[in-house]
């Protein structure tokens, strides 16, 4: 995108991008994502944005600092996303978590030489929903929220074969009933082609879970199931949980010395 007439530059469309995408981001997630030599290049690129109110910045439960897209920045970059009115202690552990799984598999791969790719809830929810006014994308985003997953993540492999996996990210552990009304539909979702109001076809689900009860109940509502060895429960992996960054990231990009991409 050729950016004569303004002062943006091709990074602040590529930070807002991956903020409006993932719903709400922190500074270290744009830092590892982009393998910035350090968090201060990322807070003043991050107030040049605020100051177009392009981002907003809230902090939660006086902590944690996290990042939102606005309406405008989705008109500037043309990203298709439902954009977030503002982040609750729930939305906002959630997002980041799914954000840090996604950073996680992203380096994981690269280091592997795998393609992986990935489209978020936001994304997904926004292609499945469409336009129209609040009320009437409310009311369609409830009556199929269990339908629409956490995250896709796509695995190429090096003799092409892509593995579409529907992602969910528990913190809670709900009633059983719950996850029989769910478990019911990956049954239907994994025997088919395609759903009808599915944009993918999905080859497995992978659940991540910190709590050994979630797994306890995943693994018995599943048993019943045909496609029960297409579904599976892992726990967040311990480099995100314990910041160990480092053992993922590409060589050079520990946020200590110059990183693949610090061009301005």
């Amino acid at each position: 995108m050729m950016l004569k007439y303004t002062s943006l530059k091709e990074k602040d469309l590529e930070y807002l991008s991956f903020i409006l995408r993932n719903g709400m981001v922190t500074a270290k997630q744009i830092m590892l994502k982009f393998c910035e030599p350090n968090i201060h290049r990322v807070y003043r690129r991050l107030r040049k944005l605020e100051q177009y109110k392009y981002v907003k910045h809230e902090r939660i439960a006086h902590k944690v600092g996290v990042y939102l897209g606005t309406i405008d920045a989705r008109k500037i970059t043309n990203v298709n996303v439902t954009v977030p009115n503002k982040a609750t202690i729930y939305t906002m552990q959630h997002d980041l978590l799914i954000t840090d799984l996604i950073l996680f598999y992203e380096f994981q791969a690269n280091k592997q030489g795998v393609e992986f790719k990935y489209r978020t809830e936001r994304e997904i929810r926004h292609s499945m929903i469409g336009e129209g006014d609040n009320q009437s994308k409310l009311k369609a985003y409830n009556a199929m929220r269990d339908r629409i997953p956490d995250a896709v993540f796509f695995f190429k492999s090096a003799d092409g074969k892509v593995t579409t996996t529907w992602v969910e990210l528990e913190l809670n552990k709900k009633e059983r009933k719950r996850y029989d009304e769910k478990f019911s539909f990956f049954e239907e979702l994994l025997s088919s082609e395609r759903l009808k109001d599915q944009p993918y076809s999905y080859d497995q689900v992978i659940y991540f879970a910190h709590d050994v009860k979630i797994h306890n109940v995943i693994n018995e509502a599943k048993q019943r199931l045909i496609n029960a060895s297409k579904i599976s429960v892992r726990k967040i992996p311990s480099v995100i949980v314990e910041e160990r960054w480092e053992e993922v990231m590409p060589s050079g990009s520990d946020g200590e010395g110059p990183g693949a991409n610090t061009a301005d």
